[in-house]
């Protein structure tokens, strides 16, 4: 895309100043230029049935967890293997990619280090599997700048980005082993709507990143950002 697009840039020292003390990414989509393998996942996967990906399926699957998203095909498309093996097979695709190809977004490192630097906490929420996402934070070289990897699997049950507690969980992980840190004095960085709009209800402070698979395209980026106390469309 030649054009930026508009952002209300979450200015480090301008956080720090207001009293923010923890940031939280998500990683596919907002520090990972990660969203275009799960696209080409479903590609191969749904081909593989005689199906073709849909906005509406990945609309689904981008905001579910990958248990919920194998169910949601196994019952939609009646693919012939149980829900687990769905997750075993998009497992093995992506595994590879995050383990040795992985890339961050422009920015995104410097973003962290000087963020590191100034004091803040950092932490990663993402509907990745463990073996997954610390797999891409190895590979990237980041996995040292984080308090905590929270994982929707640490969870358990059947949740998602749309409620608060992966978000709830970081803050009170740093709480407990740092610092006393409330919602309020935590900003969350999501490329998908659901998860900003599931971290709001929590109180937290939100920053919209812009992603092209992630957050819808330019067609939505305007109103997602106006939604979000930031915005950020490059790091």
């Amino acid at each position: 895309m030649g054009v930026k697009l508009p952002q209300n840039y979450p200015d480090l020292k301008t956080l720090s100043k207001e009293g923010v003390k923890l940031l939280i990414f998500d990683l596919d989509g907002t520090l990972l230029d990660s969203m275009s393998v799960w696209n080409d996942v479903d590609i191969e996967f749904l081909g593989r049935y005689g199906y073709e990906v849909t906005p509406e399926y990945t609309d689904m699957v981008k905001r579910a967890t990958i248990e919920d998203a194998a169910r949601y095909t196994q019952e939609k498309y009646r693919i012939p293997l149980t829900w687990q093996e769905i997750v075993e097979t998009w497992e093995s695709m992506v595994y590879e990619f995050y383990r040795s190809e992985v890339k961050l977004k422009k920015g995104a490192l410097e973003y962290l280090k000087e963020a590191k630097k100034l004091g803040f906490f950092l932490s990663v929420t993402t509907a990745l599997s463990k073996k997954n996402a610390n797999a891409s934070l190895s590979a990237t070289g980041i996995i040292d700048l984080f308090d905590c990897v929270i994982t929707l699997e640490d969870l358990g049950g059947n949740i998602n980005k749309s409620s608060p507690d992966i978000f709830l969980r970081a803050s009170s992980y740093i709480s407990a082993t740092k610092s006393v840190i409330t919602p309020d004095k935590a900003l969350v960085f999501d490329d998908v709507r659901q998860a900003v709009d599931g971290a709001r209800s929590g109180g937290f402070k939100t920053c919209a990143v812009y992603d092209n698979i992630g957050c819808g395209g330019p067609g939505k980026w305007e109103s997602f950002a106006a939604d979000c106390d930031y915005s950020v469309f490059e790091f």
